[in-house]
């Protein structure tokens, strides 16, 4: 039996990836974390340190697709993540 790289016998399905840094999870960006959670189109992922400490003294923040989204709290961070979720989404 051959086995083959280039055969793909299962489509796996993009999701859009959302960071968040433990420590600014406890500043208030759970709330954002635990509306997210119900997404399907989304995975995310806690890190310990994403090493944006200058903005995590000052701002809630997450790292969607790639792309840094800061606000100053929960209710527009989460604004600000759906919109760059629907502007530059995985999905095509």
């Amino acid at each position: 039996m051959a086995f083959s790289f280039f055969k793909r016998n299962k489509t796996v399905a993009l999701k859009n990836q959302v960071e968040f840094c433990m420590t600014n999870l406890s500043l208030g960006a759970a709330d954002v974390y635990d509306v997210l959670l119900e997404r399907d189109d989304i995975d995310i992922t806690e890190s310990g340190c994403t090493s944006n400490c200058e903005i995590c003294e000052c701002n809630l923040f997450a790292i969607v697709n790639g792309e840094l989204i800061k606000a100053e709290n929960a209710d527009a961070l989460l604004q600000n993540v759906e919109k760059e979720l629907e502007d530059n989404s995985v999905h095509f």
